[in-house]
């Protein structure tokens, strides 16, 4: 068996086509179609459902296919664990965030480029079911997000940050000019809000149920960057973690009554040894924290 097997494995499971797996492999169709019955004999077992087209994968190539996710992991794993030894890490740094952790990825980014410039950092937004699904899969080093959302006995988590949630209005005439504002008064207002469904958008539907109130936004849409735009247009008003509150053209509110806490950090699958891309970033927001890199400060 050769570890190009498994790679055409996982592109055709990916891909669902034999012609566009092969394009991903860059190599010809009967090549990939050819290394993959070889492997069918070296197992003896049936992988692929064969048609004209495929057609999937057969309950014990759907188990194949894990293997391979996990054996190409595990030398990927490798291969970083040797250069992180030598201090000279480089690849790329998978990693899923949520939308409200956004704040975090700058400081992640610039710690990296400090102290591993060979790195290169690929972020993708997903849901918290996506998101856990891609770290499991061996398809995310790291995640960051809402910790409590987390309840996977396989994940490991690091508490970075708590963030309270803000009403943003835009500067004008709204509300007075008092630092905090309850929900029922946040409710009055003409809102942008984050789409449903969403866990974030869950909580807030929450904090306005909880004292009997349940507008109806004007718009809303799954960036929290667009609800933003909109605010600073005058136009609309948003709920966001305080760390998007320093906007120009803006203005911001504690949210109260209640008040409403996220707590934001790193997410990694559980595993000996840990996978070297999720252990330099570990210990690299460990050392953060020590040095107060998280502690905000309103400027």
């Amino acid at each position: 068996m050769f570890l190009r097997q498994f790679q055409y494995l996982i592109a055709l499971e990916r891909e669902g086509h034999f012609g566009r797996a092969a394009e991903r492999c860059f190599v010809s169709q009967p090549s990939l179609s050819s290394a993959i019955k070889k492997l069918e004999e070296e197992l003896g077992v049936p992988i692929i459902l064969r048609d004209q087209k495929f057609q999937g994968f057969t309950n014990e190539g759907k188990r194949v296919v894990e293997w391979a996710r996990r054996l190409l992991a595990d030398r990927s794993a490798m291969l970083e664990e040797l250069a992180l030894m030598q201090k000279i890490l480089h690849g790329n740094l998978r990693v899923g965030a949520m939308p409200t952790s956004s704040p975090m990825l700058p400081i992640v980014a610039r710690l990296f480029r400090q102290h591993y410039p060979e790195v290169q950092i690929d972020i993708q937004f997903m849901g918290i079911d996506q998101l856990t699904l891609a770290l499991k899969n061996f398809e995310l080093d790291v995640a960051f997000t809402d910790l409590d959302q987390i309840h996977d006995a396989r994940l490991q988590t690091l508490a970075l940050y708590e963030d309270p949630l803000h009403l943003l209005l835009p500067d004008n005439d709204w509300l007075d000019d008092a630092p905090e504002v309850d929900w029922n008064a946040a409710a009055d207002l003409p809102l942008c809000l984050l789409s449903t469904p969403s866990r974030e958008r869950e909580i807030m539907n929450d904090a306005f149920a909880s004292v009997n109130c349940q507008p109806a936004p004007h718009l809303e849409s799954n960036s929290i960057f667009q609800l933003a735009f909109h605010v600073m247009a005058g136009d609309l008003a948003t709920i966001v973690p305080r760390r998007f509150t320093e906007l120009p053209g803006t203005r911001d509110k504690k949210l109260v009554n209640p008040v409403v806490n996220q707590k934001l950090g790193l997410v990694w699958v559980s595993g000996n040894p840990i996978l070297p891309m999720a252990r330099a970033t570990i210990e690299l927001l460990r050392q953060a924290l020590d040095d107060g890199v998280f502690e905000y400060e309103r400027l």
